[in-house]
Order: C-alpha cells, then structure tokens, then sequence
C-alpha cells in the first residue's frame, strides 16, 4: 500500500515518467523530464500525501491518516 501511494504521489507530478519505490532500501527511482519539473516537486508531492522525504516533512495530520502499516515516525 504504501509503495503504492509513494509511486502514485511521484507519478502525479507532470514530467515524472517512471517512478519506483524501494522500501528496503528506502530509495525512489525516477525517470523524469528536468524540462518540466525537479526532484524539489516530487519530493513536495510526496510530502503532501502524508510521507517524510529528505527534502520534506508531511504535516502530522496528514501523516496521522495513513494506515498503521504504513507509519514510520516513532
């Protein structure tokens, strides 16, 4: 479920062709077109639908809405 909100999260910013997520590695592999966005959007995009990123922290309400299997902050 949550590999599956991350990717989704990614795909939905326009540019961004390809994106996967590794939850054993934590890592996000993407293909995009730097013409039309930066990792800076996905990374905000990310955030908004409740995940933490390097770059960004989902709000805690959002965060709190996720399902139990996907929670992470301890």
């Amino acid at each position: 479920m949550c590999k599956e909100n991350i990717e989704k999260a990614a795909k939905s910013v326009d540019g961004v062709s390809m994106a996967e997520w590794n939850a054993e590695k934590k890592e996000l592999h993407l293909h995009f077109d730097a013409q039309k966005t930066s990792l800076d959007a996905v990374s905000k995009a990310i955030a908004k639908v409740g995940y933490d990123t390097d770059k960004d922290k989902a709000d805690q309400a959002t965060y709190d809405a996720l399902p139990a299997c996907c929670k992470y902050r301890g």
